[in-house]
């Protein structure tokens, strides 16, 4: 189990006049996330998982991918070893969102037992998210 940690500087005037930098440190819990590298790849961590798989369809320059992966991060990142997260950059691996049928992102599938179970596309709400994991890891 790994922990990653942010780090970020603050600045701190010292009696002399000068600035002083130092860490300050926050400690995420694990994100079982993984970006996906081609279609042996997505075969192996995904369709072959024993563990449920979230897997986010995105791009680089999608906006509402980029407030949608934080979210999905957190929400399974709060699921322990119950379920993974696998990102898959649509312009790296086009073969793969075909394959799928996405047409659109951010698009994301549950797959348990390498089977798609669940899907969702677009931007959503914290709470739909918790629901969609939910649903997938039984809980």
């Amino acid at each position: 189990m790994f922990t990653r940690t942010i780090t970020q500087a603050a600045a701190v005037r010292s009696r002399g006049g000068s600035i002083i930098t130092r860490g300050l440190g926050t400690t995420r819990g694990r994100t079982a996330a993984f970006h996906v590298q081609d279609n042996d790849d997505f075969q192996d961590r995904v369709l072959n998982s024993d563990t449920p798989v979230v897997v986010d369809f995105h791009a680089q320059w999608c906006g509402p991918c980029k407030l949608l992966g934080p979210r999905l991060e957190t929400i399974i990142g709060g699921k322990g070893e119950k379920v993974h997260l696998a990102k898959v950059d649509i312009d790296n691996v086009s073969d793969l969102a075909l394959d799928y049928g996405v047409s659109a992102v951010p698009s994301v599938l549950a797959v348990k037992d390498g089977k798609v179970v669940d899907k969702f596309v677009g931007l959503q709400e914290e709470s739909r998210i918790e629901a969609f994991v939910n649903r997938l890891i039984g809980e």
